[in-house]
C-alpha cells in the first residue's frame, strides 16, 4: 500500500500549540504562586491551579508523544504499534482533560469563597463546587470505563462494548459551557451591587470576565466535535486541537487575577482605582497634622484587616488584589449573617508623602456586636 504522504504535516498547528504552552502556562503558575507568597495570600485556589497546571502539561505531552507516534496522520498509514500507542494516548488524554477542566472551574470558585461573604453566594458557589465535583468524578470514570473490557479503547478489533464517546463529548461540553457562564455570571451581580466608582467596578468585570476566554474556547471546541466522528480517528485532529486550547487557556486564565497585585508592584500605575492618588508626585507642602478617631462599620475594609472574610484595605492604591478589591460588597450587616464588624481608624496625614494613605488603628474582636 502506498502511504498517503499529505498527511504528515497535518498535525503540526497542535503540536506548536503544544509546545507554546508547555513553557507559557508554568510560567504563568510560577509568577501566580510567587504573587501570592510575596503578598501572603497562599490559599487553597492556587493549589488547585497547581493541579490543573499539571493536568494541562500532561495533556500537553501526551499529544506531542501522540503526534510523534502518527496522530493526525491517516489511521491506514499507521503500523498496528504505532497505532495502539496513539489510540492509547488518545484515551489518557480523555482523563486528563476532564481533570484539567474540573479544576480550572474549582480554582476559580474557591477564589470566590475567599472574597464573597454574603451567605446566598457561598451557597451558590459550595452548591457548584458540589455540581462540578459531582460530574467531573463521573465522567472521569466514564472515561476510564468507555469500553469493557477497558483495553478495547485502544484495541478496537477485541471482543468487548463501547457507549457512543461522541454523544458523550457533546454532553460533558455542554455542562462545561453552562457551568462556565454561571461562574462567569457569579461575580457580576456582586459587584453591580458594590459601592465603587465606575472605574472600579469596570476593573473588578474586567478580572471576573476573563473567564469568557475559556467559554469561548468550550464553545468552538464543542463545534469542533464534529470532527470526532471520522471514522479515520487519528486523521481529524481539530476537536483534539480545541481541546488543547481549551486547558492551557483555562490554566492562564485562572491565573491571571492573582496576578494584578504582583503588577502593580512594578507597574505602579497600573489599575489605580482612586483618583485621590498623586500618581508618586510629592507635595511640595506637608498637609496639616491631625488625628482622629472614630467607629466605622468595615463596609470597604481597611489595612491590612484581618477578619472572617479575610484582609481589606482602605486605600486604593495599584497593588490591591482582588479580594481588596470587593472588599465590603453587602455592607449591609444582614448580609453577613446578623453580625456588624466595626474598627478604630486613626487619620494620620501629617508628614506623609501622599496624604491618600490611612494608617488604621486596631481591630479586635470587641468591636464585634450583633444585630438583632
Amino acid at each position: 500500500m502506498t502511504a498517503d504522504l499529505s498527511d504528515i504535516h497535518h498535525a503540526d498547528y497542535e503540536k506548536t500549540a503544544c509546545i507554546i504552552f508547555c513553557v507559557i502556562v508554568p510560567f504563568f503558575v510560577f509568577v501566580r504562586f510567587w504573587s501570592r507568597i510575596l503578598t501572603k495570600q497562599l490559599g487553597s485556589d492556587d493549589w488547585a491551579a497547581l493541579i490543573s497546571c499539571f493536568t494541562a502539561l500532561s495533556s500537553n505531552v501526551q499529544t506531542l508523544v501522540a503526534i510523534s507516534y502518527g496522530w493526525g496522520r491517516h489511521k491506514q498509514n499507521l503500523n498496528k504499534e504505532q497505532l495502539k500507542i496513539v489510540l492509547i494516548l488518545h484515551w489518557t488524554f480523555q482523563i486528563t482533560y476532564k481533570l484539567n477542566v474540573a479544576f480550572n472551574k474549582v480554582s476559580i470558585l474557591l477564589l470566590y469563597l475567599r472574597i464573597m461573604p454574603q451567605k446566598f453566594y457561598r451557597m451558590m458557589i459550595y452548591g457548584l463546587l458540589i455540581i462540578v465535583g459531582l460530574f467531573s468524578f463521573s465522567t472521569s470514570i466514564a472515561g476510564i470505563l468507555q469500553c469493557v473490557p477497558v483495553a478495547k479503547a485502544w484495541q478496537k478489533n477485541m471482543p468487548g462494548y463501547c457507549y457512543d464517546l461522541v454523544k458523550a463529548w457533546y454532553a460533558n461540553a455542554i455542562f462545561s459551557i453552562i457551568t462556565d457562564l454561571a461562574i462567569l455570571c457569579l461575580p457580576m451581580h456582586m459587584v453591580y451591587k458594590l459601592q465603587r466608582s465606575r472605574r472600579e467596578k469596570v476593573l473588578l468585570y474586567g478580572i471576573f470576565g476573563i473567564g469568557a476566554f475559556v467559554t469561548f474556547t468550550s464553545i468552538m471546541r464543542m463545534f469542533a466535535l464534529k470532527s470526532a466522528k471520522n471514522p479515520d480517528v487519528t486523521y481529524d485532529v481539530n476537536s483534539g486541537f480545541w481541546s488543547v486550547i481549551e486547558t492551557n487557556v483555562g490554566v492562564i486564565c485562572i491565573c491571571l487575577p492573582p496576578l494584578r497585585s504582583l503588577i502593580a508592584k512594578y507597574v505602579p500605575n497600573f489599575g489605580t482605582t482612586r483618583s485621590g492618588r498623586s500618581g508618586g508626585s510629592k507635595n511640595a507642602y506637608p498637609p496639616p497634622s491631625y488625628s482622629n478617631s472614630t467607629p466605622v462599620q468595615n463596609t470597604i475594609g481597611g489595612g491590612p484587616l484581618e477578619g472572617p472574610w479575610g484582609t481589606a484595605r482602605v486605600r486604593g492604591s495599584a497593588g490591591d488584589s482582588e479580594e481588596e478589591l470587593v472588599a465590603g460588597v453587602g455592607g449591609n450587616p444582614s448580609d453577613r449573617g446578623g453580625i456588624r464588624k466595626t474598627m478604630e481608624v486613626h487619620l494620620t496625614t501629617g508628614g506623609v508623602e501622599d496624604p491618600g494613605e490611612i494608617e488604621l488603628g486596631h481591630w479586635s474582636k470587641s468591636d464585634v456586636s450583633k444585630q438583632h
